[in-house]
């Protein structure tokens, strides 16, 4: 129970799956708790010593410590800089009173020095100009209370000896602020680089993972497995690549396939489509998930379409006398991350089995369809029955090709397609 407590201080405010450097808020909340420990400790030298102005140094630890509990409440309301102010005016307020108390130097003035130090740690970049202005202010407060308490006490020590112990107080401030000032810029420099290498292994998940999946990774360590009651799938595949291979070098292999993919990725995305994987030569691509989406098969068709008259277009340019055989299924998926290494988001199910036979019993520059798309998109588009085909592990099954748009795709032909 107590490190339960002690974990909702310390991230009080804090959102763990924002992308955003909450860092200066966690620390905040930490010297906060550390503030209030620290006050503890005196108490029991403050009871010892209750003749000697003790009841006012219990009252102030007692009060101060009571205030510092409200800094975690404040960031919990999203007043982050409310609450960083407050921190600081508490810890300032009873450094001062402290030396006031006592009327003597026990070198409790150099506690503010600690708050030059740690200043740096708790305001952002954006912050920096309020940052100083507090930091300054610690500083001055340090060198005040020295000049005040060399003047109010009587000094046993030489004029010289006077001389060189405020210099060096004075010189060891400035040394803290300088420290402060070079550990401000390490911070910023240190944060900008966590910012940039965040962003690019978001991008390099996102290149791997639809963005909700992500997203839900990163929330939670449980196993992610979704059922889809109704998706659309697409597998494309070149005709007659392995001896495509042979004719070409390495680096024109691998050049050809990714400005296929390229164009392919751009034209999944035109739709909304989710690319799945790559595999060899082949390309999956999904609809309706894992945003479900009433027009996914019709977003299939009209990607298919487009894959066969972009890839036309690639074999023209670079002379290859091949094709591209499209399959496209219909029905029940099941989707989730599989893995611990090299973790990739895949798919099972019904349509993943139909739209694979529809690639592999289909022919070069065809798109085979199931005739549960068919009835799905009918309204919407061209098709020639090719009949009854025989497809491993499913029997026969009647299949359609896809020819051409019947008309402009719009809401009329969206507004038709509902989910089963």
């Amino acid at each position: 129970m107590f490190k339960a407590a002690l974990q909702t201080w310390i991230w009080s405010g804090i959102n763990k799956a924002s992308s955003e450097d909450f860092n200066p808020t966690r620390i905040t909340n930490i010297i906060a708790l550390l503030c209030i420990s620290v006050s503890s400790l005196h108490v029991p030298i403050v009871l010892y010593f209750v003749a000697q102005s003790g009841y006012q140094e219990l009252l102030l630890i007692i009060v101060s410590a009571s205030l510092l509990t409200l800094v975690p409440l404040l960031n919990r309301f999203k007043a982050y800089l409310i609450s960083k102010l407050f921190l600081i005016i508490v810890f300032a307020t009873y450094i001062l009173i402290s030396c006031l108390i006592r009327q003597e130097n026990l070198n409790i003035q150099y506690f503010f020095l600690l708050a030059v130090v740690i200043c740096p740690f708790l305001f952002k970049e954006t912050e920096s100009g309020l940052m100083f202005i507090i930091t300054l202010s610690f500083f001055l407060l340090f060198v005040g209370f020295e000049f005040w308490f060399y003047y109010s006490s009587v000094n046993t020590l030489s004029f010289h000896q006077q001389i060189v112990k405020v210099s060096c107080s004075i010189s060891f401030a400035l040394s803290c602020l300088l420290c402060g000032y070079h550990i401000r810029r390490i911070i910023n420099h240190n944060w900008q680089k966590l910012s940039i290498e965040r962003e690019r292994s978001e991008r390099l998940l996102l290149n791997i993972l639809p963005s909700s999946i992500a997203q839900r990774l990163k929330n939670s360590p449980d196993l992610i497995a979704d059922y889809f009651e109704q998706a659309s799938i697409l597998f494309a595949d070149i005709q007659d690549f392995t001896p495509l291979c042979k004719d070409l070098s390495p680096r024109q292999l691998v050049n050809l396939l990714n400005e296929v993919f390229c164009v392919f990725d751009s034209i999944t995305k035109k739709y909304g489509l989710e690319k799945i994987k790559t595999n060899g030569d082949g390309y999956m691509v999904a609809g309706g998930l894992p945003i479900i989406s009433a027009s996914h098969a019709v977003q299939c068709c009209l990607c298919a379409l487009d894959m066969q008259d972009a890839f036309k277009d690639i074999c023209k340019k670079h002379n290859l006398h091949t094709g591209l055989r499209i399959g496209i299924g219909c029905g029940e998926v099941i989707a989730g991350i599989i893995g611990k290494s090299k973790f990739s988001y895949d798919l099972w199910g019904e349509a993943v089995n139909l739209a694979s036979r529809m690639e592999s019993h289909g022919l070069c520059h065809k798109i085979q369809v199931t005739e549960s798309t068919y009835n799905i998109t009918k309204n919407c588009f061209y098709f020639d029955k090719r009949g009854s085909i025989q497809a491993k592990g499913l029997g026969w099954i009647n299949t359609y090709w896809l020819v051409s748009r019947k008309h402009k795709i719009g809401n009329t032909c969206t507004r038709k397609i509902t989910l089963i």
